[in-house]
């Protein structure tokens, strides 16, 4: 799943997906200047929970989502 967030002509990206090397799931957050950032869970409950406090936090700092939600485990 792919989120995108804008502010002011910045963009922000928040990806999920499963861990290449094991059971568990990543959460990408790509900065504008293209650095990221990366967390981990082995959990799916604490996967959902740290996704949307993240997005809330992101829309408290002033972004807002420009795309809709991407499901990428669909075509999987």
């Amino acid at each position: 799943m792919i989120w995108i967030f804008e502010r002011a002509n910045e963009r922000l990206r928040c990806e999920i997906h499963r861990e290449s090397a094991g059971p568990g799931y990543e959460l990408v957050v790509t900065h504008p200047d293209g650095s990221q950032r990366m967390e981990r869970f082995e959990e799916t409950s604490a996967l959902i929970k740290r996704s949307l406090d993240l997005q809330m936090e992101l829309i408290e700092a002033g972004w807002r989502a420009v795309q809709p939600i991407l499901d990428l485990w669909a075509s999987t």
